[in-house]
Order: C-alpha cells, then sequence, then structure tokens
C-alpha cells in the first residue's frame, strides 16, 4: 500500500515537474528531479530486496522461529545461513 502510494506520488512530482520545466519556469527542474529520484528509488527498493531463491544447501540451519504469513494465512518457518547471515523463510515442510 505505501509502495503504492509512494509510486503515485513519485509520478505525479516527476509529472509536474517536467511540465513547469517545458513551460519555462526555473522552478520546475528541481521538483522533476525529487520526483524521478524517489521513482528510482522506489522501483529499485523492490529489485534490490527481494529474495534470491536458489537450493537450501547443507550450509542452511532451521531455526525454531515459526509464524503464520499475515498475507497467505500459511505457516512460515525460517531458515539461517551462518556463512552470509541470510535469512530465508519457508513454508513448513515445503523445502525438507
Amino acid at each position: 500500500m505505501l509502495r503504492k502510494a509512494l509510486l503515485v506520488v513519485a509520478l505525479l512530482l516527476f509529472a509536474a515537474g517536467l511540465w513547469l520545466t517545458v513551460a519555462g519556469d526555473a522552478n520546475g527542474y528541481p521538483l522533476a528531479l525529487w520526483g524521478g529520484g524517489l521513482l528510482l528509488a522506489v522501483l529499485l527498493e523492490n529489485w534490490r530486496y527481494r529474495s534470491r531463491r536458489g537450493a537450501i544447501d547443507a550450509g542452511w540451519v532451521r531455526t525454531d522461529e515459526r509464524f503464520v504469513d499475515p498475507s497467505t494465512g500459511e505457516s512460515m518457518e525460517v531458515w539461517y545461513d551462518p556463512r552470509t547471515g541470510d535469512r530465508r523463510y519457508e513454508k513448513v515442510g515445503g523445502r525438507h
């Protein structure tokens, strides 16, 4: 929800900045830069922090942490890779 709101705000800022810049207003340029920067940040954040899926090999350790995913209602367990510090959330019984 917040991501969508930020995307809308960023698009509006960027479009308003471009429109003002084309209309000859010097104040439109910074507005377009801020809108474009926010737009890139929101779009790249999703790419940067998405889960890197791969096989859970022998280095992964199942923790005692369990929770119910509020978006799906499924029981999840937490796996930890001590080599990298990565954590992964899997369905209970889903991988091993």
